[in-house]
């Protein structure tokens, strides 16, 4: 009979339906015969025993059984659904995008996200640590899909994770680390990828920055190339800036055409 329903029934049903998470809101229209206070004391056993998890306040993940010894869902497998419950266009961007196009140097212990403003309250559950950057100007391009086990995850591809990798080099652990990822990245570039719409994607100041790295530092003098011949038939004057902003101009600095005051040496990791 419908009122004899067990929330842990329905849960084990969702999972065997492919689905790794619900809202609150969902699991009252499906068992409305049941009180708002029993469904709320049946979630508390669940989360109590390891079955499921709040990740945001009437949002929930299903751990199963094959996760449960680790207690915790792969974040890309829930985050596409999260993101639509909350509302937000979303990617997933740096160290983590950097892992799925197969170029991280060390695996990501922070899941990282970005979205639009206003910025989101990072999330530190159960092991699972999401940590989102928030963008003014969210991009409409360089943002492919990844097949996970629950479905699609938005990704930054290459191009755009280089430039974050750049802006929020502070967020990722300095410049030195972004460096390194960006020489992993850009095995995954070709020349023929550096279209205009680059210039949309990101301020010159970190687009001068990218084509720096890639010339002095990484060795894609191809790529640096292409982006350098972009560049110079825009309306966009090149500026002096600071390869790593954190620090201060260096006074006796080697000029490049790229115009980047060389403020610090760049140490990647092999």
């Amino acid at each position: 009979m419908q009122e004899n329903r067990k929330i842990s029934d329905w849960v084990n049903h969702q999972l065997t339906n492919g689905k790794f998470s619900f809202t609150l809101k969902h699991l009252y229209a499906e068992l409305a015969e049941k009180s708002p206070l029993s469904i709320k004391f049946a979630l508390k056993r669940l989360v109590d025993k390891g079955k499921i998890i709040s990740i945001s306040k009437g949002f929930y993940i299903i751990i199963p059984p094959a996760y449960q010894n680790m207690g915790i869902l792969p974040p890309a497998m829930f985050m596409d659904d999260l993101m639509e419950y909350l509302e937000r266009p979303y990617y997933i961007s740096l160290l983590s995008a950097a892992a799925l196009h197969g170029a991280a140097h060390q695996q990501p212990q922070v899941h990282f996200v970005c979205t639009t403003l206003p910025s989101m309250r990072d999330t530190h559950k159960k092991g699972i640590q999401i940590k989102y950057v928030s963008k003014r100007n969210f991009p409409e391009s360089n943002l492919t899909q990844k097949k996970t086990e629950s479905g699609y995850i938005k990704v930054s591809d290459p191009i755009l994770t280089c430039l974050d990798l750049i802006n929020y080099q502070k967020a990722i652990g300095g410049f030195n680390r972004a460096a390194t990822v960006i020489n992993e990245l850009s095995e995954e570039i070709s020349e023929n990828e550096i279209t205009y719409s680059i210039l949309q994607l990101a301020p010159n100041t970190n687009i001068q920055r990218l084509g720096y790295l890639w010339e002095y530092e990484c060795g894609q003098t191809g790529l640096a190339d292409a982006l350098f011949r972009i560049m110079k038939e825009q309306p966009r004057s090149f500026k002096t800036y600071k390869l790593n902003p954190s620090r201060e101009l260096h006074k006796q600095n080697i000029k490049n055409k790229w115009k980047i005051n060389v403020n610090t040496n760049i140490e990647i990791d092999e």
